[in-house]
């Protein structure tokens, strides 16, 4: 194979590897292209579209205003969620269950805040009340050692 001969296939491949690219980049602006317009519909709502906040008594039911500010106690006479759901335990002397003791609590305003009070009363009773069992799942009670 002479030079003219070689020139010529290396001059095809070249334009066969020319178009394989400009398919390619064709593509790649078409995902560019559809990846603007999304973007440009996430684009900031208008204000007037900005859905109300929600209230923080909705987002965090032991702050409801069932009890108005000058009646809630300062927060330094806020107890642990543990120390709390142990006392209405101790006090019951009969077995309680989660739901329960998450009715007799939530609207208190003399716990320490919790995100997440239902998980916050069984951790604390769970983990570190030791005078506290729970014979079956859900279900608490108070043990006196003495």
């Amino acid at each position: 194979m002479g030079y003219r001969e070689t020139a010529q296939e290396f001059l095809d491949r070249s334009r066969e590897e020319l178009r394989r690219l400009e398919n390619e980049m064709a593509l790649v602006n078409t995902v560019v292209h559809t990846l603007e317009k999304a973007l440009e519909a996430e684009k900031a709502p208008e204000p007037a579209s900005i859905p109300p906040r929600p209230s923080p008594s909705r987002l965090f039911p032991q702050f409801s205003p069932s009890m108005p500010p000058e009646e809630s106690p300062p927060s330094g006479d806020r107890k642990p969620v543990g120390e709390i759901a142990e006392a209405l335990l101790r006090e019951r002397r009969a077995p309680m269950s989660l739901e329960e003791l998450y009715q007799l609590m939530k609207g208190r305003r003399d716990i320490l805040a919790s995100s997440d009070l239902k998980n916050a009363i069984r951790v604390a009773l769970i983990r570190r009340r030791p005078r506290i069992v729970s014979e079956k799942r859900g279900w608490f009670r108070y043990v006196d050692f003495s």
